[in-house]
């Protein structure tokens, strides 16, 4: 008899705990299947869609090569189609890189600066993509005449690009007429060349040409 009465309390006891935990126990596993099956079909969509950008590129960055101004003109459009479809991937950054180059060669300096500015907003400035764009955009910055906006990039540095970023920031002092401030940044590339197991090559040449020429100076004075 004390066995049933346990059975029937036992019974009594699991009835009431569904009344008040069995709906949200049912709801919670219904959203932990939702989220797997959801995270899995997002998985599954973003892959295709990186594959779809892949694809797209590929095609425009061919096109963009020709040497045919009315294809290249129709794969400029094309690349400008991928940089809004593609917002924040990879590929919209390299394709606004890639209309930034072209404006360059046309000395269109503004509107690099206008490609490479909205390849920095499709991702994190502080990658290596996102680097090697600040220092094409430094570059555009000098060209244009901004020489403090090309100054404030490199002068942050770079974990990436030690050497291309001290090398750039020794191109404006030398052609601002800085030349000491110049050779300590062509000192500074050599050294982190040096430090990565590359060769100084043409910096070598540009720092015995500064040494030689300032010593020349202090001589006279």
């Amino acid at each position: 008899m004390s066995d049933h009465l346990e059975d029937d309390e036992q019974v009594e006891a699991l009835k009431r705990w569904w009344q008040e935990n069995g709906r949200s126990t049912v709801a919670a596993v219904v959203l932990a299947i939702a989220g797997t099956v959801g995270w899995q079909q997002y998985q599954g969509w973003d892959a295709a869609r990186t594959e779809a950008a892949s694809e797209a590129w590929d095609a425009v960055s061919i096109a963009l090569d020709s040497t045919d101004p009315e294809s290249r003109t129709q794969a400029m459009v094309q690349a400008e189609l991928l940089i809004g479809e593609y917002s924040g991937s990879s590929y919209a950054r390299y394709a606004a890189m890639k209309l930034a180059a072209l404006a360059v060669a046309e000395r269109d300096f503004g509107s690099a600066e206008a490609h490479l500015r909205q390849a920095l907003t499709s991702g994190p400035s502080d990658s290596v993509l996102g680097e090697l764009i600040e220092l094409r955009l430094a570059r555009v910055l000098a060209a244009k005449g901004d020489e403090q906006g090309a100054l404030a990039i490199l002068e942050a540095g770079s974990v990436a690009y030690p050497v291309a970023y001290a090398a750039a920031l020794g191109d404006i002092h030398l052609a601002a007429g800085r030349e000491t401030q110049a050779l300590t940044a062509y000192r500074t590339a050599r050294q982190a060349g040096l430090e990565l197991g590359a060769p100084p090559g043409l910096l070598d040449a540009k720092i015995t040409s500064l040494e030689t020429r300032l010593a020349g100076t202090e001589n006279a004075s």
